[in-house]
């Protein structure tokens, strides 16, 4: 359905030296087929990689494009393949900051370890921007409780 959103492959460093970095994205296949959106805080990175051979962009940001992203992320059922271990333990563990002295949530996202969900925000940030909803998640399939030879006329031929 048009809600479900696949991550099968990752590409992750922290602190990659910007030589470094095509080695690292062409270690997922296809990475210089598809278009590859980026953080617009580092310009000289996608120049840089585009004249690597990269169809890479800047990713368009601005005011509260952090929490809206996430808010659009979060509207998808997301399915981690196992290989991409990095993007699985920061969905697993992005969290609201938290009050030190209260311990109340405070309705700010933490900014750390999220890395690679940095990375599907600026991926799905085009989508977002038009208005993009995904699809309702489709009712269970019905069951027959019986076949119409009950004795209860209100039964009969009845869905759950």
């Amino acid at each position: 359905s048009g809600r479900t959103l696949y991550v099968d492959a990752e590409a992750w460093q922290v602190g990659c030296e910007i030589d470094k970095t095509p080695a690292l994205f062409d270690a997922v296949e296809g990475s210089r087929k598809w278009l590859i959106r980026a953080d617009s805080a580092r310009p000289e990175t996608v120049s840089y990689m585009r004249r690597q051979g990269f169809k890479i962009v800047e990713a368009i940001k601005g005011p509260g494009s952090v929490e809206d992203g996430i808010e659009f992320l979060r509207s998808f059922d997301i399915v981690v393949h196992p290989r991409c271990k990095h993007v699985a333990e920061e969905l697993a563990s992005y969290s609201y900051k938290i009050d030190p002295h209260t311990e109340e949530i405070l309705p700010v996202l933490d900014d750390k370890n999220n890395h690679t969900i940095d990375a599907l925000r600026y991926a799905l940030e085009e989508l977002r921007r038009t208005g993009y909803k995904p699809a309702e998640a489709p009712p269970p399939p019905r069951k027959r409780r019986d076949y119409g030879f009950g004795n209860d006329e209100e039964e009969s031929w009845k869905v759950v």
